[in-house]
């Protein structure tokens, strides 16, 4: 994992970053949490990662975390963008990962969360 994030960092390889982000998924949780410091890490670069993991149905909470965690790197609206449709997931898991990520976007933002509600974005 740390040679995919290296090449991915190095030379954009989307390969290498794919396999970064399908490792949000892994059995191992010490592999998970890896995965998920160096995506934050990485900043805007690890978005579309998240983007493709949550379009492929992999890792969907974790995605949605990290997500939450680039808000800062990214912005808030963008970050709330992507979140937003995930807020009433029928996974319950999910939908509080995004809940979870969104409170962190619009803190990002400096959007009062009812702002986002209704608009799109909630």
């Amino acid at each position: 994992m740390f040679a995919a994030w290296s090449l991915w960092r190095a030379s954009g390889s989307a390969r290498a970053g794919a396999r970064l982000a399908q490792a949000l998924a892994s059995d191992d949780e010490t592999a998970r949490t890896a995965a998920g410091m160096l995506l934050v890490k990485a900043g805007a670069r690890a978005l579309p990662l998240m983007r493709d993991n949550l379009a492929r149905g992999i890792a969907a909470p974790l995605s949605l975390r990290v997500i939450g965690d680039l808000a800062g790197d990214v912005g808030g609206e963008a970050a709330l963008s992507v979140i937003a449709p995930y807020r009433e997931h029928a996974d319950a898991r999910i939908a509080r990962a995004a809940e979870d990520a969104a409170q962190a976007a619009e803190a990002a933002a400096h959007v009062a969360p009812s702002a986002t509600r209704g608009k799109g974005l909630g």
